[in-house]
């Protein structure tokens, strides 16, 4: 698991005073950073080979300016050119705010199609499954 301690900036907020809803996924990505070093150590645009499949994110509980969250990745499914990263958001009390999955696609940009991800990557992702206690499951997507 990975742990990324992010603090609200005023521009993350709304007129409503909250975190703004597409913030979220800004949070989702910087816990993903490490991730992402696996598959492209310097993270090189010009070296990518992984996409965004899908996602999705529970708002749970509202988050303010100023407010200092941790935002837990691990990895959830690992299939053979793709695999999910999961998020929560956890206040400082401990206490899920959002709760997030990303599927990632293992993809050849010069083909346009899948790839499967490499044995390293494999490994490398088999060692953050590891899913943190007392985090609530995803709502069903129907």
């Amino acid at each position: 698991m990975i742990s990324t301690e992010i603090t609200v900036r005023f521009n993350d907020c709304d007129s409503l005073g909250h975190v703004n809803n597409a913030v979220y996924y800004t949070y989702f990505e910087e816990g993903k950073r490490a991730i992402f070093e696996l598959f492209n150590p310097n993270l090189n645009f010009d070296e990518w080979n992984i996409i965004v499949a899908s996602t999705h994110c529970d708002y749970i509980q509202e988050i303010k300016y100023g407010e200092t969250v941790t935002v837990l990745t691990w990895i959830g499914r690992l299939g053979r050119s793709s695999f999910d990263a999961e998020h929560a958001i956890i206040d400082k009390n401990g206490e899920c705010r959002a709760r997030g999955r990303v599927t990632l696609l293992g993809f050849d940009f010069i083909s346009r199609e899948s790839v499967p991800l490499s044995d390293s990557i494999r490994q490398h992702l088999e060692k953050h499954m590891d899913q943190p206690k007392n985090v609530p499951d995803l709502r069903s997507i129907k």
